[in-house]
């Protein structure tokens, strides 16, 4: 949100070709500073649109009428917000942000699934690697090569110490909610709305919030009943900081939660890190 002091300077820098004078300008100024305050006591644009029919009414012409209105554009007036409301986060912007982003590091927690407590997921362009954990004992590590279009999957369970390497063709579809780039893309082609502000991991942030059910990609085997996701964004960084979901399918049958934190972005990962470690003495079990 722009400052009364933004505010006060672009009214006075404006360069338009419109004969008005002080009296003109300081009442332009006095109803856009009324609808900053009014937008900061409401936590709604409400106010915008009476600029206008009260600078109509005002004792100006309709072309320093026009001025305000180029001058509500460009101060972005319908985003004006206050304390405790949105700021208008653009998605399409948090998206590009995503996308460009060299390598993520994350962790998820899956309320579904009892087989690990929480994974941590390092990713780049080329390569991904999913560490899982019980405890703080990794017990299973899914590396990910891009380029070579392969998987190689290390059980480090005590009875079940093994490794399968396999093609993306031969993996099943990894689902959209482990990977932070596709999440984003999935609020942008769903309906989806503002719900505030909050402090999240010590972090400022702009919620958004989609119940669009086409937000779940289950296909119609498993039919979609209930969707609830939420991403948070930070207000200083513009980089998803939290993202939360629940989704039911198949008329109440499968429920699934999980939420992704911890985010690390913008991150050079050495590729080292995605070198497949298989210690001696595991089983090699891939399909033949």
């Amino acid at each position: 949100m722009r400052s009364t002091e933004n505010i006060k300077k672009l009214v006075k820098n404006l360069d338009l070709d419109i004969d008005t004078n002080a009296e003109t300008d300081q009442t332009i100024l006095n109803r856009l500073l009324e609808a900053q305050q009014e937008t900061k006591r409401t936590g709604t644009a409400s106010a915008v649109p009476n600029i206008g029919r009260t600078i109509m009414r005002s004792p100006i012409t309709k072309l320093a009428a026009a001025a305000a209105a180029i001058i509500v554009v460009a101060l972005g007036l319908l985003e004006f917000v206050g304390d405790g409301g949105t700021s208008g986060i653009v998605l399409a912007d948090v998206d590009r942000k995503v996308q460009a982003s060299r390598g993520v590091i994350f962790r998820s927690k899956d309320f579904y699934d009892d087989r690990h407590d929480y994974t941590m997921k390092y990713l780049s362009s080329t390569y991904s690697r999913l560490d899982s954990y019980k405890g703080d004992q990794i017990i299973q590590t899914i590396y990910d090569d891009f380029n070579t279009k392969t998987v190689i999957l290390v059980d480090h369970l005590p009875n079940h110490k093994s490794y399968v390497k396999m093609t993306f063709e031969e993996m099943e579809q990894v689902d959209f909610v482990t990977n932070p780039k596709s999440i984003v893309q999935r609020f942008l082609s769903c309906e989806h709305r503002e719900i505030g502000q909050k402090i999240v991991e010590g972090v400022l942030c702009e919620g958004i919030e989609t119940t669009d059910p086409t937000f779940d990609e289950s296909g119609p085997d498993y039919p979609t009943d209930n969707v609830t996701a939420r991403i948070w964004v930070s207000v200083e960084t513009g980089y998803p900081v939290q993202f939360e979901y629940e989704i039911v399918r198949n008329n109440g049958e499968i429920r699934i939660a999980g939420i992704r934190d911890q985010f690390q972005w913008d991150v050079e990962l050495d590729e080292s890190m995605f070198e497949p470690n298989i210690p001696t003495g595991y089983i090699d079990i891939s399909p033949h």
